[in-house]
């Protein structure tokens, strides 16, 4: 798995490297340059402007008692774009505004939350069930409602001047 790893890392370095290349040569160093920041500033707006429809959506489910599976897949595509935007790198950028396409950002979205939610790293969080997706795992509550706290207490009056100033 770690060799597949640095074997990505190389290939993603050679096309950002690759498309650099190219782009400078055809539109010139100064504006290849320029165009890395202009795409950034692009991936802030779009993840500002549709992330905000996405949270309006995910209120509105929870509002209609459904859950937001589907919204919160929107917004870790959302997220995910947002990251490889601001990354410097023509190919990332690609990749990046791909993520912000609605039906992209759907199935992109459903893909990382699928994944997140079978890793081992959120198996205590989580529980997966093969037929009905994913719920949340019930474990013992956190405050038990037979538990018995001891303990003296008295209660703070204000001084009575400062009641007749109000």
């Amino acid at each position: 798995m770690g060799l597949f790893i640095l074997v990505g890392f190389i290939l993603w370095g050679w096309a950002e490297m690759s498309a650099f290349i190219y782009i400078g040569g055809e539109i010139g160093g100064l504006f290849t340059l320029l165009g890395i920041f202009v795409t950034a500033i692009i991936g802030l707006s779009l993840l500002k402007s549709q992330g905000g429809t996405v949270m309006t959506k995910i209120r509105s489910d929870l509002a209609q008692g459904r859950a937001p599976v589907g919204s919160i897949a929107d917004s870790l595509s959302l997220a995910v774009g947002g990251i490889l935007m601001l990354i410097p790198g023509y190919v990332t950028d690609a990749v990046g505004i791909l993520l912000f396409m609605p039906g992209v950002r759907t199935i992109a979205g459903a893909w990382i939350l699928h994944h997140l939610v079978t890793s081992n790293r959120f198996k205590g969080f989580v529980h997966v069930d093969g037929q009905a997706g994913f719920s949340t795992r019930h474990t013992k509550p956190f405050h038990h409602t037979d538990d018995v706290i001891e303990g003296d207490a008295t209660e703070h009056q204000p001084p009575k001047d400062r009641l007749n100033n109000r």
